[in-house]
């Protein structure tokens, strides 16, 4: 009984350590700056846009969350050549997949409240979600790993503590399950849509379209 009286104990004061902890605001810099290009996007060119979806390619942390999310028997069942187009459309489906689930909440004000580190490079910056009239409708925390490198990427946002990426590795072991790697990927193209696909494909063409847009 004194032993666990004690457990209990350094259990609670480890937790008010890790509440006290020191912020990070390499970190939270880094989630304000994401989230003032995702609205300025969504602003100018749409929530779904290629422009939106861009700057999440650009700030997401692609490897590791490929990795979390195919994972186990279906990793280990795919061929090479399953692998390698899984590789390639991960980019393009995250970001799509993200711009889907986080044009909501960008769209209204976040304010940063704090930010603590669970283990080295694994931080967790808080924020709270504001409706228009200025009223307090959430919290969502964003995970956020710091690279070898010393960069900052997105890896998970959680709403009121609901994990985005669990959601979406739920999703992809259901898919999985009844219809296989092959229908994964076909899962992913479809998420991420024809012109993306093409523009994977055959880069080029995606450029020289730019390009007489542009002119």
């Amino acid at each position: 009984m004194k032993q666990m009286m004690i457990a209990v104990v350094s259990a609670g004061f480890a937790w008010m350590a890790s509440a006290h902890a020191e912020r990070i605001p390499e970190s939270e810099a880094f989630i304000v700056a994401v989230v003032n290009e995702l609205k300025s996007a969504a602003d100018t060119y749409g929530d779904a846009s290629p422009e939106v979806r861009q700057v999440l390619e650009d700030n997401l942390a692609t490897e590791a969350i490929g990795r979390f999310l195919l994972a186990g028997d279906a990793a280990e069942g795919a061929t090479e050549e399953q692998q390698a187009r899984y590789d390639a459309l991960f980019p393009r489906f995250i970001a799509a997949a993200f711009a889907e689930e986080i044009g909501q909440l960008t769209s209204r004000r976040i304010d940063v409240t704090n930010s603590l580190e669970r283990r080295p490079g694994d931080i967790i910056v808080q924020s709270a979600l504001f409706d228009d009239k200025g009223v307090k409708r959430a919290n969502i925390d964003w995970r956020v790993r710091v690279l070898d490198t010393g960069e900052n990427k997105l890896i998970d946002v959680l709403v009121e503590r609901i994990s985005q990426l669990t959601i979406r590795r739920q999703t992809f072991s259901s898919v999985v399950d009844e219809d296989g790697v092959d229908g994964l990927l076909v899962y992913m193209e479809s998420t991420i849509g024809e012109d993306g696909v093409a523009s994977l494909e055959n880069p080029e063409s995606s450029d020289d379209a730019a390009a007489d847009g542009d002119a």
